[in-house]
């Protein structure tokens, strides 16, 4: 007998913000303030424009479905591309053509780029990761926009995701040759609970967090994801003896504005079993930070008794929503 079972189907929101400022260039040395900014209990300071009145943009759930699938690739498959890319750019489309930031770690004085500070904020027991790309022009040129495009990359070290575009914006305004241009750009992905940590895409940014790859985690910093099968003769926790398998594969799709991310897992149980108790078990290393780990269960009653064989297929569902 086969038993199919959605262990959990969590929701997972990505939002993004945006905001356009043009600043004299004789009143740049009263612009940028020192903002603290929290990675859970530690905090510091990063050298920003103000942060208040963000505007809503439009994520791009292809981009994010590309993101997702190629972050996954590393973490669970351990494959990928070893070729660093660039932690971001910023594209603005002009009446000329285009105009486009990349990254760099430090805003300077007659320079154009793009920098991103992370801030990880622990409520409730879930977790929000927020991005703030920072994009500037300090030189003398002139131009008027149209449209805003933020391409950024992931790392699970030694591989990364390719640059891909996460969100856009229409916006039309003119930056002259005597103002600089700040444009100030958040990311977040909200309401994830411990357990799916290890699944969301830790972007690149200029603290230097990323996640470990399974393989190559070092003892004191585990990555692990573990589903256990209790059949009623065995130690049904984390690290217990239960029948058990490792997450191994995983499915991508865009559906509704969104991105499902399924990943499923099968294993065999004895025969005669009434109900079959499921446990997801997760421990996340991330460089310059804790570990974050978590689990989750589930129970299902077979529909038939009397089976000689049991084989649980279970599924894991986080569906990315975009706003």
């Amino acid at each position: 007998m086969v038993q199919r079972l959605v262990l959990k189907n969590e929701v997972v929101k990505v939002r993004g913000h945006v905001k356009i400022i043009k600043v004299k260039k004789e009143e740049f040395d009263k612009f940028l303030k020192l903002t603290k900014l929290k990675i859970l209990d530690k905090g510091y300071e990063a050298l920003m424009p103000p942060l208040d009145s963000l505007q809503k943009n439009t994520i791009d759930i292809n981009g994010l479905s590309i993101l997702i699938q190629q972050f996954l690739t590393a973490m669970i498959l351990n494959s990928g591309n070893t070729n660093a890319t660039s932690p971001a750019q910023m594209v603005l489309t002009t009446s000329g053509g285009t105009v486009t930031l990349s990254y760099t770690s430090n805003i300077g004085i007659n320079s154009q780029g793009v920098t991103v500070f992370i801030q990880i904020l622990e409520e409730n027991s879930n977790y929000t990761f927020q991005y703030f790309y920072v994009g500037f022009d300090t030189t003398n040129s002139s131009y008027t926009v149209s449209q805003l495009e933020l391409y950024v990359s992931a790392e699970a070290s030694p591989f990364y995701t390719n640059l891909v575009r996460i969100a856009y914006t229409s916006n039309s305004f003119t930056k002259s040759s005597g103002c600089y241009l700040f444009i100030v750009w958040l990311i977040e992905f909200q309401n994830i609970p411990p357990y799916l940590v290890g699944f969301t895409p830790i972007l690149q940014n200029n603290v230097g967090i990323v996640p470990y790859t399974i393989t190559s985690s070092p003892p004191s910093v585990p990555t692990y994801y573990n589903v256990y099968f209790n059949n009623n003769n065995c130690n049904f926790a984390c690290n217990g003896n239960c029948p058990s398998t490792n997450i191994s594969g995983f499915i991508t799709y865009v559906q509704n504005n969104s991105v499902v991310l399924e990943l499923p897992t099968t294993a065999p149980l004895n025969a005669g079993i009434t109900n079959v108790q499921v446990l997801l078990c997760t421990g996340t290393g991330f460089q310059n930070l804790p570990a974050i780990s978590g689990y989750t269960t589930a129970t299902l009653t077979p529909p038939v008794s009397g089976a000689t064989f049991y084989v649980a297929i279970t599924t894991i569902t986080i569906t990315y929503i975009g706003s």
